[in-house]
């Protein structure tokens, strides 16, 4: 006993901590989402739905219906919840007390970040009550704590810690159970989420890489190294391979977006994000200091101070031997110096180096674009940065009288520990707030009400308006949280699958299939080719507003409940699929004799302004109409149209659309934007209205109208309609049949058979 009363007190101490903390979320787990929107409803819906609904192991059918998406892609504990859907016949309570369980998977791992950061600082020989103090500051600072509000498979944050136990343990003592500890340990990350294995091996490899790098015996240990590094790039390996071969879905863009935008910068790292000290520092820096959050990884006031102490007297001492050799004995640890330089190096990383200065680099590394928050990569410095603190600040305590020594060490830790107790002060209150969905006894009265009005046999699956569809990048619909939160709790509680989806790399042409689902009825939908069902599709409408493709298809419903703010409709594929072209031409044959001729076209207002360019002059291979179409590329700036002072009016509003072409990869993504510039020259200001082509609810083959409002500021100035794109975009870029009128005025055009109407293109079948 008396050999591990430093552990024994660490143990108690963290249990009072989590019961005083979190004790009413830990005795109640399953009562509670420790988060009701964004990410956080998401990520426990794709968990919890597969482990109660999925029929299959490596499918998740819950959304983009009818099609799914691999678990992997769908942040849901990947090995938590096949591990829970298998044992679940058997231990019924994994399915029943399935977000309590993970509640409590999540909240246990802060214990466990006290157990495991008191074994690494023991690694390098730090006195056992040092190493209790030290694991308590360490774990409440422990940025990972905040992933617990929305990706909760990010949350663990002893993952870090145990895998450099590990492999530190490893390289000391060669053993064969502890490879088999550290290949577990690595696999079991990379299936708990792949950004956090990600992570783990990024650190790992670059740990041993430094150590072989600084072992002067390196050649005697050649074998040794060889197989650690084997036994770290296999669950690599293993867990590429086996994500290739289960996936059976297609066409995931590889050029995803974001690599840039979410980068760690040093204010991230050595500035506080919380208080007692964030305001102190908004105060005196005039709050111009804007943090990441996705690189939130602050070390601490204590840990700051020392490595600038430490960059100042290399730099005052870097010419001075015999200074520099009393430096170099903060630095005699050979694997606290590796792990230091590992760090330092995915850190760097972290901060997008070498890529924000050489952004050509990315296309060299293609496979570093699928990281759209390089910012995590901070984490292992935290807590290298970390336990190398304590370990100087010991070192430091041995030089100085007992008393002083004492004072220096209580305060070092009492302010770490301080700044870290904010973030549970925080926390710990946000987490209890919102209770579980799904859990239907929880559940407000009117979701109870239009649950018990379902009868789930009768519907195929769940169409929420408005309409939202994430993870392609290519073709989308906006999410809305309401949305996206009242889906998801009808989507869990009848077993029917949602048409939308909110996931991070849908197969691009699933996508678009699904996103046309909205496009008018004139419009011929590949999305029926692939229903394999004829029943009916239940609409869950909450009360936002819907756009105009959206209320037309809510038109075409049969409502069956409504109350307050959901409203539950029905619609057959026939009506939902029905085609309205030949509707559309006999609607515009009865209007034609009632409307005006303009431009060669039909108007219903003569007076109204009509500009429409079709680009026959420009002859082109792919056209949306005609032989001609604007050809140019994604990168930089087109100009599509120039129009000279007072062509527009201050008053009203107009409506610009035009078709672009979607048929090329990457040809809509990457920040790709339609934008109505108006220059005032006198001032030299520019006003802008920006359309995202990737949010086109329109899709006609390989084309997407992109379509929206505007109205100028000034008639004087120019306006000019144009496309930008980033300055990497390799895509080429294909627009045609630009149209500009008045939002009053309604245009038609009959030629060939087909109906032009408003830009759009009305082919009967």
């Amino acid at each position: 006993m008396a050999k591990n009363k430093h552990f024994i007190v660490l143990l108690v101490i963290g249990m009072l901590f989590l019961m005083l903390f979190y004790g009413k979320a830990i005795t109640n787990p399953n009562g509670i989402l420790f988060n009701d929107s964004g990410d956080a409803i998401k990520n426990y819906y794709t968990y919890a739905y597969h482990i109660n609904n999925d029929s299959s192991y490596t499918n998740f059918e819950g959304m983009n219906y009818p099609y799914g998406e691999h678990y992997l892609y769908t942040d849901c504990h990947p090995i938590l919840a096949n591990t829970f859907k298998f044992l679940g016949d058997e231990l019924p309570f994994l399915k029943t007390q399935s977000i309590g369980v993970l509640n409590f998977f999540m909240l246990f791992s802060i214990l466990l970040t006290f157990i495991v950061v008191y074994f690494v600082l023991q690694e390098f020989s730090l006195n056992k009550w040092f190493c209790v103090a030290f694991s308590i500051a360490i774990t409440l600072l422990s940025p990972q704590l905040f992933r617990l509000e929305g990706h909760l498979a990010l949350s663990y944050s002893f993952a870090i810690p145990l895998s450099w136990f590990l492999l530190i343990r490893a390289l000391k003592t060669p053993k064969k159970g502890v490879y088999i500890l550290l290949f577990l340990n690595t696999v079991f990350w990379l299936f708990i989420h792949a950004y956090l294995g990600m992570i783990i091996l990024a650190f790992l490899v670059a740990f041993l890489f430094s150590k072989v790098l600084l072992d002067q015996e390196r050649k005697q240990k050649l074998i040794k190294y060889s197989v650690l590094f084997i036994v770290l790039l296999v669950p690599l390996l293993t867990f590429y391979s086996y994500a290739k071969l289960s996936d059976t879905h297609t066409d995931r863009t590889d050029n995803p977006s974001g690599f840039f935008l979410y980068n760690a910068e040093l204010d991230d790292v050595f500035l506080p994000n919380h208080p007692p000290l964030k305001p102190v520092f908004d105060l005196i820096s005039g709050n111009t200091i804007k943090q990441e959050w996705e690189a939130w990884s602050y070390v601490g006031l204590a840990t700051t101070i020392l490595f600038v102490a430490f960059i100042v007297t290399l730099f005052l001492w870097g010419f001075n031997k015999n200074k520099r050799k009393k430096l170099s004995l903060y630095f005699s640890d050979s694997y606290l110096n590796a792990s230091l330089l590992a760090a330092f190096l995915v850190l760097l990383f972290a901060m997008a180096f070498p890529f924000r200065l050489f952004p050509d680099l990315l296309d060299v590394f293609p496979i570093l674009k699928q990281f759209r928050a390089t910012g995590r990569f901070a984490w292992p410095f935290y807590f290298v940065a970390l336990v190398f603190a304590a370990y100087v600040f010991q070192k430091k305590y041995a030089n100085l009288s007992r008393k002083k020594g004492l004072v220096f060490i209580t305060a070092v830790i009492t302010l770490t520990i301080i700044e870290g107790l904010y973030y549970h002060i925080e926390l710990s209150k946000k987490i209890v707030e919102q209770p579980n969905v799904f859990k239907k006894e929880l559940l407000k009265d009117e979701y109870i009400e239009a649950l018990n009005t379902i009868d789930e046999n009768k519907f195929q699956a769940i169409i929420t308006l408005p309409f939202y569809h994430q993870g392609s990048e290519t073709f989308s619909r906006t999410i809305n949280d309401n949305a996206v939160r009242s889906s998801i709790i009808f989507s869990y509680h009848t077993k029917l699958p949602l048409v939308n989806a909110n996931l991070t790399r849908v197969s691009v042409n699933e996508s678009k299939n699904i996103v046309q689902l909205i496009s008018p009825s004139y419009y011929r939908k590949e999305l029926q080719n692939d229903l394999k069902s004829a029943k009916s599709f239940l609409i869950v409408k909450v009360n936002e507003e819907l756009s105009k493709y959206e209320n037309d298809l809510y038109k075409k419903a049969t409502s069956v409940y409504k109350r307050n703010n959901i409203e539950l409709l029905a619609i057959t594929p026939q009506v939902l699929f029905e085609n309205t072209g030949e509707i559309e031409k006999q609607k515009f044959e009865l209007l034609k004799d009632s409307l005006s001729q303009n431009q060669g076209f039909y108007v219903s207002d003569a007076n109204s302004f009509v500009y429409y360019n079709n680009y026959e002059n420009m002859p082109s291979e792919f056209c949306f109409r005609g032989k001609g179409a604007y050809e140019g590329v994604k990168k930089g700036k087109n100009i599509f149209a120039e129009f000279e002072p007072n062509t527009f009016t201050n008053e009203k509003e107009y409506h610009i659309s035009m078709w672009m072409h979607n048929g090329e990869k990457d040809a809509l993504n990457l920040w790709l934007r339609l934008i109505v510039e108006e220059y005032d020259e006198a001032n030299e200001e520019w006003f802008s209205t920006t359309l995202l082509p990737e949010y086109s609810e329109v899709i006609y083959g390989d084309w997407s109208l992109v379509e929206g409002t505007f109205k100028i500021k000034d008639a004087n100035n120019k306006v000019y309609i144009v496309s930008k794109g980033k300055d990497n975009s390799k895509a080429h870029l294909y627009a045609d049949d630009l149209l500009i009128r008045e939002v009053s005025n309604a245009v038609y055009k009959l030629e060939d058979g087909n109906l032009f109407y408003n830009n759009h293109e009305i082919v009967a079948l």
